[in-house]
């Protein structure tokens, strides 16, 4: 297949196909944990379940309500950095192949790899760290490496794509996130699904009761 058509198909059917798949996944998961039963608790309500909520989801990004933030401050800004060019590397997936013109500025592609590069800094270092600190290693299993040094792939090519800017880059790129796509439903990487129940169904037991922590420390 010449590399113009092998391009095409990668950065636009085989993205159409696999996220497609990654959303029907998804549907499903959210579907299905929908339908798992909840006790409600029947006791008169105490607090506000909608601020608990909102505490619940402050939590788990305010510095001084993390307690391994409180102790610290470093793994926060890990945090931050982290997730900041994780969101710009998967925006970049949509706006590369169905947005173009909206990557086309010099300084709009050196703003995003600039930040994916931090990210990817930052797994190189949350990767050693799992590997030599014993209480991580030992809780630590294959797919916990195999999935950090993947997204580590994954911002590589991403910024690469965007600073060489060759089909080479891209097609590999492209692959690769199609890649990923198929793979993260059935990853630990789809902890971020889980979150969004937990923050909720947490928020709102403590809310009700009344009990939020008015201290650092999550929930």
């Amino acid at each position: 297949m010449e590399a113009g058509k092998l391009l095409r198909f990668a950065e636009l059917d085989l993205q159409i196909i696999a996220l497609s798949f990654f959303a029907l996944m998804y549907a499903i998961k959210a579907w299905t944990m929908a339908r798992l039963p909840v006790k409600w608790e029947n006791a008169p309500a105490k607090g506000s379940p909608a601020a608990g909520v909102l505490y619940s989801y402050a939590a788990t990004v305010a510095p001084w309500m993390m307690s391994s933030a409180t102790q610290h401050w470093t793994r926060w800004l890990e945090f931050g950095l982290y997730h900041i060019g994780a969101g710009l590397a998967i925006l970049a997936t949509f706006t590369l192949p169905f947005a173009p013109r909206m990557m086309e500025p010099t300084a709009v592609r050196y703003v995003f790899a600039f930040f994916v590069g931090l990210a990817f800094l930052v797994g190189i270092l949350r990767l050693w760290r799992r590997y030599t600190d014993p209480a991580l290693k030992v809780i630590s299993t294959p797919d916990d490496y195999f999935s950090l040094a993947a997204v580590e792939v994954f911002f590589f090519l991403m910024i690469m794509t965007l600073l060489v800017r060759t089909d080479g880059w891209r097609i590999a790129y492209f692959l690769v996130t199609a890649g990923f796509l198929f793979y993260v439903p059935f990853s630990k990487i789809s902890h971020y699904v889980y979150w969004f129940f937990a923050r909720v169904l947490m928020g709102v037991k403590y809310g009700r009761r009344g009990v939020m922590p008015r201290t650092g420390g999550e929930l």
